[in-house]
Parts: structure tokens; C-alpha cells; sequence
């Protein structure tokens, strides 16, 4: 009702409750991979970490070319597939909890993914042009909400059976693959296709297209250290005597924080931020200031704050580098940026668990936290120097500005 009152369309409505759905189910497996590894399947946390790495890498690969595909024959189709191999490939693991089905499955399940996101920002945007950054930040606050409900309870059901985490997340797979299927037309979504020899040709020629490499590489650096909170913190808080329960809270704490700071968030975008620019500086600022938190062995109300504040800074940084890549984008190009920031994205993350498994198993959780920060203090320079690169391109102005109804 809410959505209907704030003249949302139906297909958007549609997306971003069935991407409430698949998130709740996916945030019952993601936190707990580098865990299942550690624990259940007896790998090393190098291991773990490289397996991620290639995971990444795979959905690097399918973000470009999800990105183009969208524009070449449009977002559904392209989104469908991600969904059918998303539910089959976790379902595998389901069934068959072993190395041996997890390592293809996962690594499929990287590149399925990314042909389900980045359709999903262009088609997002493709049906409600018009709602700016609106439509991406709904969708990343439902779908927070969706990983508040689903690690609320993921702990709990990991206890019980791993089994059935990955069973349930493909479950919820399914049901948005049917929504998607049943309740959005292409005909909502008028997208402007082009060949796809024109496409490439012209990429690169874009005005924008500098801005959205140093987009690209702030969002890369930001996930090189953000991912650490996946794939490194259940481990460190499992040697320091925590319970997996108590690593579960976190991320129900910021689900439950990205929708109650709402207001919040909108009052500072409103009166200090009023730019996409100055929004990732103080994004980068309050990642890092968590990421130094984090740094100290302090009781678990420590953990509590820090998640506090980089929940801050995820929630001015993660909707808004897709919704400033779409305002950039030409017609007929939409998905094409999206895969660029979206490759980026999935770089961040494949780097950041090599790195990461790297640094703990050889200097501990400390030395992991660093590597956030120095991660951060790259972020903070790519950052710079979009800022710098959209203030030579005037035409690109407007572009920068975010939303502000």
C-alpha cells in the first residue's frame, strides 16, 4: 500500500518484492559460506578465500556480459536465465553438501547472479525513469530488509542443518524467477536496443565514460574492503569466543538499521551531502572510521557500533553508485553501465577474499582490518577523482546530482 501511495509502478513493486523474497533467502547462506567451508567441509581459510575469488571472477565476467546481453535482447530474458541457473545451481548443494558439487555449483552460482543484478538496475530504471534514485534505493532497502529476516534466523537453521540453508535459498530463488516471469512485461520496460558492434564501438566515446571508471574503481576498492565482513568476520568472532549466533545478529542489526535510518539518511542528503560526490566522501569516511573499530579486540557491543557506522556508510555508497551509473548512461546503453559497475563491484569482491584469506592466515584478524583501511583510502581517491572528472564535463553536471524527492 505503501508503495501504491508513493505512485511506484506495479512492475517495480513486483521486482522489488520478489527481490525481498530472494534476499531473505540468500542472506541465509551468504554470511555463513566462509564458515561451511572452514568448518564443515575442512578447507583452509586460503581455500575458502580463493574459491570466492573465482567466484568473482566469474561474475565479473557475466556482469559485462549481462550488461550488453540486456541491451541487446533485453533485461527480462537476460534476468530469467540468472534466476534458473540460481536456483538449480544452489539447489545442487543442497542436495549434495560436498567439495566437489559445492566448488562448480558456487562458482556457477557467481555467474548467475550477476545475469539476475544487473538486468535488475536496468529494467529497474527502464520502467520508472522518471523515479531517479528512488527505484535503487527501494530496492536496496527491501532487500535489507529481506537479509535483516534472513540472518536473523540463518544462524539458527545453520545449527540445525546447512543442508537446508542452501535449500531454502534456492526455494526463494524460484519464487522470484516466477514473480519475474508472471508479473513483469517487457512491454513496461521500453528498452532502446542497438547492434551489438555499435555498442562497443561507442562505449568508450561516451562523455561519461571516464566518470564511470572512476566510479567503477571507487565502488572496486569499497568491495575489496567491504566483503571482509562476509568473508573474514565470522572466522576472527569465532576465535574470540563469539557464537555464530552472535555473528548473525550483526547483519539482522544492519538490515534492522538500513530501514529504521531512513529518515535519517534523506535528512543528510537533503542538508550536507546534495551530491553523488560528496555522498561517497562521507561514505568512505564512516567505512573507515568502522573498519578502525574493528581493529581493536573489544567486548561485542564494539561490533554493534561499528556495524552501526559502516551501515551508515553502506547506505549512502552501495544505491547510489548504480543509480549516478544510470543518470550517466546514453539510451540504448543502460545495461552496458550497469555491467561496468557491476564488474567493478564483483572485482572488489574477488580480490578482497584472496587478499583478506591471505592476510589472516598469516597476520590475523589485525592485519585484515588494515587492508580495509588502505582498501578505503583507495576508494577515497577514485572517489576524488570522479569528482574532479565530472567537474570538467559540464554537460554531466546534472548527472551527478542525486535525486532528491
Amino acid at each position: 500500500m505503501l508503495l501504491k501511495r508513493l505512485d511506484v509502478p506495479r512492475a517495480v513493486i513486483v521486482l522489488i518484492v520478489g527481490g525481498f523474497i530472494q534476499s531473505v533467502g540468500n542472506s541465509l547462506m551468504w554470511p555463513l559460506n566462509s564458515l561451511f567451508m572452514h568448518t564443515v567441509l575442512g578447507r583452509t581459510l586460503t581455500e575458502a578465500g580463493t574459491l570466492l575469488a573465482l567466484q568473482s571472477a566469474v561474475s565479473l565476467l557475466g556482469q559485462f556480459m549481462s550488461g550488453f546481453l540486456a541491451d541487446r535482447f533485453g533485461p527480462k530474458r537476460v534476468m530469467i536465465f540468472g534466476l534458473v541457473s540460481a536456483t538449480l545451481s544452489v539447489g545442487a548443494i543442497g542436495i549434495f553438501p560436498v567439495w566437489s558439487v559445492y566448488v562448480p555449483s558456487f562458482i556457477l552460482f557467481g555467474l548467475a547472479q550477476a545475469f539476475i543484478f544487473v538486468p535488475l538496475y536496468a529494467l529497474i530504471h527502464a520502467v520508472w525513469p522518471e523515479g531517479g534514485r528512488r527505484g535503487f534505493n527501494l530496492l536496496y532497502v527491501f532487500n535489507n530488509a529481506g537479509v535483516a529476516v534472513g540472518t536473523a534466523v540463518g544462524g539458527l537453521i545453520a545449527q540445525v542443518s546447512f543442508r537446508l540453508i542452501f535449500s531454502l535459498n534456492a526455494a526463494a530463488f524460484l519464487i522470484y524467477l516466477l514473480i519475474v516471469f508472471i508479473g513483469v512485461s517487457e512491454r513496461t520496460a521500453p528498452i532502446h536496443l542497438i547492434p551489438p558492434k555499435e555498442q562497443t564501438e561507442r562505449l568508450t566515446k561516451d562523455k561519461g565514460f571516464k566518470v564511470l571508471l572512476a566510479l567503477g574503481g571507487g565502488i572496486f576498492c569499497t568491495w575489496g574492503a567491504y566483503i571482509q565482513l562476509v568473508t573474514i568476520l565470522p572466522v576472527v568472532m569465532n576465535q574470540l569466543g563469539f557464537s555464530l549466533f552472535s555473528y548473525s545478529v550483526l547483519w539482522t542489526v544492519n538490515g534492522v538499521f538500513i530501514v529504521a535510518l531512513q529518515p535519517l539518511l534523506n535528512w543528510v542528503i537533503h542538508t550536507w551531502t546534495q551530491s553523488f560526490k560528496r555522498q561517497f566522501y562521507l561514505a568512505t569516511v564512516l567505512l573507515t572510521i568502522g573498519f578502525v573499530i574493528l581493529l581493536g579486540k573489544f567486548p561485542y557491543i564494539s561490533y554493534i557500533i561499528a556495524m552501526l557506522i559502516l551501515t551508515l556508510g553502506e547506505m549512502l555508497i552501495l544505491p547510489a553508485v548504480p543509480a549516478a551509473a544510470a543518470q550517466l548512461a546514453p539510451s540504448g546503453k543502460k545495461g552496458a553501465y550497469q555491467g561496468i559497475i557491476g564488474g567493478a563491484s564483483s572485482g572488489g569482491r574477488m580480490v578482497g577474499p584472496l587478499l583478506g584469506g591471505m592476510m589472516y592466515d598469516f597476520g590475523g584478524g589485525s592485519g585484515v582490518w588494515g587492508l580495509a583501511i588502505v582498501f578505503m583510502g583507495a576508494s577515497l581517491v577514485m572517489f576524488f577523482i570522479y569528482g574532479k572528472i565530472v567537474q570538467g564535463f559540464p554537460v554531466l553536471q546534472q548527472a551527478e546530482q542525486p535525486d532528491m524527492t
